[in-house]
Protein backbone atom coordinates (compact mmCIF):
# COMPACT_ATOMS: atom_id res chain seq x y z
CA UNK A 1 0.00 0.00 0.00
CA UNK A 2 1.42 3.37 -1.02
CA UNK A 3 0.57 6.14 1.44
CA UNK A 4 1.54 9.81 1.48
CA UNK A 5 1.91 11.34 4.95
CA UNK A 6 1.97 15.12 5.37
CA UNK A 7 3.72 15.66 8.70
CA UNK A 8 6.55 18.06 9.61
CA UNK A 9 7.28 16.59 13.06
CA UNK A 10 9.75 13.70 12.80
CA UNK A 11 8.54 12.03 16.00
CA UNK A 12 4.91 12.22 14.92
CA UNK A 13 5.78 10.81 11.51
CA UNK A 14 7.59 7.92 13.16
CA UNK A 15 4.53 7.18 15.33
CA UNK A 16 2.40 6.93 12.20
CA UNK A 17 4.99 4.70 10.54
CA UNK A 18 5.02 2.42 13.59
CA UNK A 19 1.22 2.27 13.64
CA UNK A 20 1.20 1.13 10.00
CA UNK A 21 4.07 -1.32 10.36
CA UNK A 22 1.88 -4.41 9.99
CA UNK A 23 0.39 -3.31 6.66
CA UNK A 24 1.72 -5.58 3.92
CA UNK A 25 3.97 -3.95 1.30
CA UNK A 26 3.75 -0.55 2.97
CA UNK A 27 5.38 2.28 1.00
CA UNK A 28 5.14 5.42 3.16
CA UNK A 29 6.23 8.70 1.58
CA UNK A 30 6.59 11.58 4.07
CA UNK A 31 6.19 15.22 3.02
CA UNK A 32 7.06 17.99 5.46
CA UNK A 33 5.04 20.78 3.91
CA UNK A 34 1.99 21.65 1.83
CA UNK A 35 3.87 22.38 -1.40
CA UNK A 36 5.87 19.18 -1.14
CA UNK A 37 2.75 17.10 -0.48
CA UNK A 38 0.94 18.57 -3.48
CA UNK A 39 3.94 17.90 -5.69
CA UNK A 40 4.18 14.26 -4.57
CA UNK A 41 0.46 13.48 -4.72
CA UNK A 42 -0.05 15.08 -8.13
CA UNK A 43 2.96 13.34 -9.63
CA UNK A 44 2.23 9.70 -8.80
CA UNK A 45 -0.62 7.49 -7.55
CA UNK A 46 -1.14 6.82 -3.85
CA UNK A 47 -3.67 4.53 -2.20
CA UNK A 48 -4.31 6.99 0.63
CA UNK A 49 -3.29 10.37 2.03
CA UNK A 50 -2.77 11.08 5.75
CA UNK A 51 -2.64 14.82 6.37
CA UNK A 52 -1.68 16.80 9.45
CA UNK A 53 -3.28 20.23 9.60
CA UNK A 54 -0.58 22.39 11.21
CA UNK A 55 2.62 22.07 9.17
CA UNK A 56 5.52 24.40 8.52
CA UNK A 57 4.12 26.15 5.45
CA UNK A 58 0.40 26.13 6.14
CA UNK A 59 -2.60 23.91 6.76
CA UNK A 60 -2.85 20.35 5.46
CA UNK A 61 -6.33 21.25 4.26
CA UNK A 62 -4.71 23.67 1.81
CA UNK A 63 -2.87 20.73 0.25
CA UNK A 64 -6.08 18.72 0.11
CA UNK A 65 -8.06 21.55 -1.51
CA UNK A 66 -5.35 22.05 -4.14
CA UNK A 67 -5.29 18.35 -4.94
CA UNK A 68 -9.07 18.12 -5.19
CA UNK A 69 -9.05 21.14 -7.53
CA UNK A 70 -6.50 19.32 -9.68
CA UNK A 71 -8.78 16.30 -9.89
CA UNK A 72 -6.77 14.05 -7.55
CA UNK A 73 -9.35 11.91 -5.77
CA UNK A 74 -7.06 9.77 -3.60
CA UNK A 75 -8.82 8.99 -0.29
CA UNK A 76 -7.63 11.34 2.46
CA UNK A 77 -7.64 11.05 6.24
CA UNK A 78 -6.89 14.15 8.31
CA UNK A 79 -4.87 13.38 11.44
CA UNK A 80 -4.72 16.43 13.67
CA UNK A 81 -4.55 17.86 17.18
CA UNK A 82 -7.42 20.17 16.24
CA UNK A 83 -10.39 18.36 17.76
CA UNK A 84 -13.33 20.78 17.82
CA UNK A 85 -16.41 19.91 15.80
CA UNK A 86 -15.81 22.88 13.51
CA UNK A 87 -12.34 21.53 12.73
CA UNK A 88 -13.79 18.19 11.69
CA UNK A 89 -16.37 19.95 9.54
CA UNK A 90 -13.61 22.03 7.91
CA UNK A 91 -11.74 18.84 7.07
CA UNK A 92 -14.71 17.13 5.49
CA UNK A 93 -15.68 20.27 3.58
CA UNK A 94 -12.15 20.45 2.15
CA UNK A 95 -12.58 16.98 0.66
CA UNK A 96 -11.31 14.65 3.40
CA UNK A 97 -12.86 11.20 3.65
CA UNK A 98 -12.22 10.89 7.39
CA UNK A 99 -10.86 12.86 10.36
CA UNK A 100 -8.97 11.34 13.30
CA UNK A 101 -7.83 13.33 16.33
CA UNK A 102 -4.38 12.94 17.91
CA UNK A 103 -3.36 11.14 20.02
CA UNK A 104 -4.65 8.09 18.19
CA UNK A 105 -4.66 4.34 18.69
CA UNK A 106 -2.71 2.43 16.06
CA UNK A 107 -5.52 -0.08 15.52
CA UNK A 108 -8.04 2.68 14.89
CA UNK A 109 -5.82 4.43 12.35
CA UNK A 110 -5.35 1.21 10.41
CA UNK A 111 -9.07 0.40 10.60
CA UNK A 112 -10.04 3.82 9.30
CA UNK A 113 -7.59 3.55 6.39
CA UNK A 114 -8.96 0.17 5.42
CA UNK A 115 -12.52 1.45 5.67
CA UNK A 116 -11.69 4.34 3.33
CA UNK A 117 -10.26 1.97 0.76
CA UNK A 118 -13.27 -0.36 1.02
CA UNK A 119 -15.53 2.54 0.14
CA UNK A 120 -13.96 2.38 -3.27
CA UNK A 121 -12.61 5.91 -3.43
CA UNK A 122 -9.15 4.95 -4.63
CA UNK A 123 -8.16 5.36 -8.26
CA UNK A 124 -5.32 3.92 -10.31
CA UNK A 125 -3.73 7.22 -11.31
CA UNK A 126 -4.28 10.87 -10.57
CA UNK A 127 -6.01 12.90 -13.29
CA UNK A 128 -3.22 15.48 -13.24
CA UNK A 129 0.54 14.97 -13.24
CA UNK A 130 2.70 17.87 -12.03
CA UNK A 131 6.30 17.08 -12.88
CA UNK A 132 8.51 20.09 -12.36
CA UNK A 133 7.36 22.65 -14.93
CA UNK A 134 5.38 20.05 -16.88
CA UNK A 135 1.64 19.68 -16.27
CA UNK A 136 -0.31 16.85 -17.91
CA UNK A 137 -4.09 16.77 -17.41
CA UNK A 138 -5.25 13.27 -18.27
CA UNK A 139 -9.00 13.85 -18.24
CA UNK A 140 -8.84 17.13 -20.17
CA UNK A 141 -6.10 15.69 -22.42
CA UNK A 142 -4.01 18.84 -22.26
CA UNK A 143 -0.34 19.43 -21.51
CA UNK A 144 1.53 22.62 -20.58
CA UNK A 145 5.11 23.63 -19.91
CA UNK A 146 5.37 26.66 -17.64
CA UNK A 147 1.74 27.37 -18.55
CA UNK A 148 2.53 27.27 -22.28
CA UNK A 149 0.25 24.92 -24.19
CA UNK A 150 1.69 21.87 -25.96
CA UNK A 151 -0.31 21.28 -29.15
CA UNK A 152 -0.19 17.50 -29.39
CA UNK A 153 -1.94 14.96 -31.57
CA UNK A 154 -4.01 12.31 -29.77
CA UNK A 155 -1.22 9.70 -30.01
CA UNK A 156 1.44 12.21 -28.99
CA UNK A 157 -0.61 13.06 -25.92
CA UNK A 158 -1.10 9.36 -25.14
CA UNK A 159 2.65 8.87 -25.22
CA UNK A 160 3.38 11.90 -23.03
CA UNK A 161 0.72 10.85 -20.52
CA UNK A 162 2.24 7.37 -20.36
CA UNK A 163 5.70 8.83 -19.78
CA UNK A 164 4.26 11.05 -17.03
CA UNK A 165 2.49 8.15 -15.33
CA UNK A 166 5.73 6.14 -15.42
CA UNK A 167 8.23 8.95 -14.93
CA UNK A 168 10.33 6.90 -12.52
CA UNK A 169 10.69 4.02 -14.99
CA UNK A 170 12.47 3.34 -18.27
CA UNK A 171 9.74 2.83 -20.89
CA UNK A 172 10.39 0.35 -23.70
CA UNK A 173 8.92 0.52 -27.20
CA UNK A 174 6.83 -2.54 -26.33
CA UNK A 175 5.36 -0.72 -23.34
CA UNK A 176 4.57 2.34 -25.47
CA UNK A 177 2.95 0.19 -28.14
CA UNK A 178 0.78 -1.72 -25.64
CA UNK A 179 -0.32 1.48 -23.88
CA UNK A 180 -0.82 3.84 -26.81
CA UNK A 181 -1.89 1.51 -29.63
CA UNK A 182 -4.08 -1.03 -27.82
CA UNK A 183 -6.37 -1.26 -30.86
CA UNK A 184 -3.67 -3.11 -32.83
CA UNK A 185 -3.12 -6.73 -31.83
CA UNK A 186 0.09 -7.05 -33.81
CA UNK A 187 3.77 -6.80 -32.89
CA UNK A 188 5.08 -3.30 -32.20
CA UNK A 189 5.51 -1.20 -35.32
CA UNK A 190 8.82 0.46 -34.59
CA UNK A 191 8.53 3.05 -37.34
CA UNK A 192 5.11 4.18 -36.10
CA UNK A 193 6.42 4.52 -32.56
CA UNK A 194 9.58 6.36 -33.58
CA UNK A 195 7.78 8.81 -35.90
CA UNK A 196 5.29 9.78 -33.22
CA UNK A 197 8.00 9.98 -30.57
CA UNK A 198 10.11 12.20 -32.81
CA UNK A 199 7.17 14.56 -33.36
CA UNK A 200 6.43 14.64 -29.63
CA UNK A 201 10.04 15.47 -28.82
CA UNK A 202 10.10 18.23 -31.45
CA UNK A 203 6.96 19.86 -30.08
CA UNK A 204 8.28 19.74 -26.52
CA UNK A 205 11.60 21.20 -27.69
CA UNK A 206 9.82 24.04 -29.46
CA UNK A 207 7.90 25.07 -26.33
CA UNK A 208 10.21 24.07 -23.48
CA UNK A 209 13.51 24.74 -25.18
CA UNK A 210 14.89 21.39 -24.04
CA UNK A 211 14.33 17.71 -24.54
CA UNK A 212 12.27 16.11 -21.79
CA UNK A 213 12.31 12.56 -23.13
CA UNK A 214 15.72 10.97 -23.04
CA UNK A 215 16.96 7.75 -24.63
CA UNK A 216 18.33 5.02 -22.39
CA UNK A 217 20.60 3.05 -24.68
CA UNK A 218 19.49 -0.53 -25.18
CA UNK A 219 16.46 -0.13 -22.89
CA UNK A 220 14.05 2.54 -24.08
CA UNK A 221 13.12 6.02 -22.96
CA UNK A 222 12.24 7.98 -19.85
CA UNK A 223 11.07 11.40 -18.82
CA UNK A 224 14.15 13.45 -18.00
CA UNK A 225 14.82 13.97 -14.31
CA UNK A 226 14.53 17.75 -14.75
CA UNK A 227 10.86 17.41 -15.68
CA UNK A 228 10.07 15.14 -12.75
CA UNK A 229 11.92 17.13 -10.10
Amino acid sequence: MRILLLEDDADAAERVRAALADIADLDLQVAGGVAEAVRYAAARPFDALILDRMVRDGDGLDALSQLRDLGVRTPALVLSNLSATRHRVEGLDAGADDYLVKPFEADELVARLRAMLRRGSTQGHPEVFLLGELEVRVKARTAHWRNRYLDLSPKEFDMLAFFAANHDLVVSRQMLWDACWPEYRIPPQMNVIDVNLSRLRAKIQAVAGLGLIETVRGQGFRLASGAAA
